[in-house]
């Protein structure tokens, strides 16, 4: 089995790649999946030599870009890429001395930086605020901008693989820093708080002859009345008639479906770069696996799928057997940090279930993150030996 570890370059760069890389492969893993494109945070980092406290910079990429590739929308680069060498640059390097491939970890869509920078190309509620923490994937900004990101990184580096995440809506729900939400948000409020009304989105579906004004002002009015008024959206756990006037309307219906097709449209323009400039390069998918057409659309457009964190042997399995219905390659995970990682001893149940499961390999997440005895258990179990 050929198993990957999530990465972060501030990690590499903290203790030094050669010896990061070393440790890495030393553990038993042979694909290092660094963070290519990524969002903000803060970040605890238990083995950190440098710092233990960590604050990204917010959507920036970790290799150099070509900026004549670029439109309006353009990268931004993260101060570790330097005069010198790019991340990237030295992960391939140096994990070339220690048997590693490098996977392109990339946040597609989650970029707030982008966002604040272009809130009209962000998705937009049905009251027309931008959440700028999302991207639109019918934006030509955005698709012209992603497709040449993705262009740009694979045709000058060796990229064994490529894991889009957020490739699509991210939905209102963020978890954004100080978010102060007075309401209580059941599953309807959400569900149409997230539901993108960008004046693109809302042109384009137009001409598909979808009324998609009318939607949005049915999705305001029945927010404004739940908030106001006191209308119930769900009870006893189901939609009330309230809630279901606009979820089954029939331009509701095809208006999300409208917002479907973009982002797997814009998926398969993706797929379409990475085959036309390096083929050998594979395209994972972080797949919900829900049995959903629009979960089905987006696996197909990918040749593999990250099965996601199992929480048990039992999971491990059930999530390999599902991912395994859809005919392409797949790989377990493990989210090797608290809360779903505090004990050592659990790591081995986990490895030996995915192992068993048939899947090609374990991503585990997350090697900056991981304190020093989960980290010795994770490597343990992937060499077979017992973690003591």
């Amino acid at each position: 089995m050929e198993h990957g570890i999530f990465t972060y370059a501030w990690d590499l760069d903290a203790e030094g790649y050669d010896a990061a890389l070393g440790r890495i492969a030393d553990a038993g893993f042979r694909t290092v999946n660094l963070a290519t494109q990524y969002h903000a945070g803060k970040f605890l980092l238990p083995r950190n030599r440098r710092r233990r406290v960590y604050f990204q910079e917010d959507g920036a990429v970790f290799f150099r870009p070509d900026e004549n590739r670029y439109g309006r929308i353009r990268p931004r680069v993260h101060s570790l890429v330097g005069d010198g060498e790019s991340p990237v640059e030295r992960v391939i390097r140096e994990g070339a001395k220690h048997g590693l491939s490098y996977t392109a970890w990339t946040v597609c869509l989650h970029n707030t930086w982008l966002g604040e920078r272009y809130p009209d190309t962000t998705m937009h509620t049905a009251f027309g605020d931008p959440l700028v923490h999302s991207l639109t994937p019918a934006h030509p900004n955005v698709r012209e901008y992603l497709l040449a990101l993705v262009g740009d990184l694979v045709s000058r580096h060796e990229v064994a693989a490529i894991q889009l995440e957020s490739p699509g809506y991210m939905g209102f729900m963020h978890g954004f820093h100080h978010e102060i939400i007075g309401v209580e948000l059941d599953e309807v409020q959400r569900e149409l708080l997230g539901i993108s009304f960008n004046l693109v989105e809302i042109a384009g579906a137009t001409d598909a002859g979808i009324d998609a004004k009318g939607v949005r002002g049915r999705v305001a009015a029945a927010l404004d009345a739940c908030w106001n008024d006191g209308v119930a959206l769900m009870a006893d756990g189901e939609p009330t008639d309230a809630a279901r006037a606009v979820l089954e309307d029939a331009d509701t219906i095809a208006y999300l479906a409208w917002l479907v097709d973009q982002e797997i449209s814009l998926l398969e323009e993706l797929r379409a770069v990475v085959r036309g400039t390096s083929p050998a390069t594979a395209i994972w998918h972080f797949a919900a696996l829900n049995g959903s057409e629009r979960d089905a659309r987006l696996i197909a457009t990918g040749d593999g799928i990250l099965a996601g964190y199992a929480a048990s042997d039992d999971d491990a399995r059930q999530r390999a057997a599902r991912a395994a219905e859809t005919g392409k390659r797949v790989r377990g995970a493990i989210r090797a940090i608290a809360p779903d990682t505090t004990d050592p001893a659990t790591v081995e149940p986990l490895v030996a279930a995915w192992s068993k499961s048939g899947v090609e390999g374990i991503d585990v997440y997350n090697y900056g993150l991981m304190p020093g005895t989960i980290w010795n258990a994770v490597g343990a179990a992937l060499k077979g030996e017992t973690w003591t």
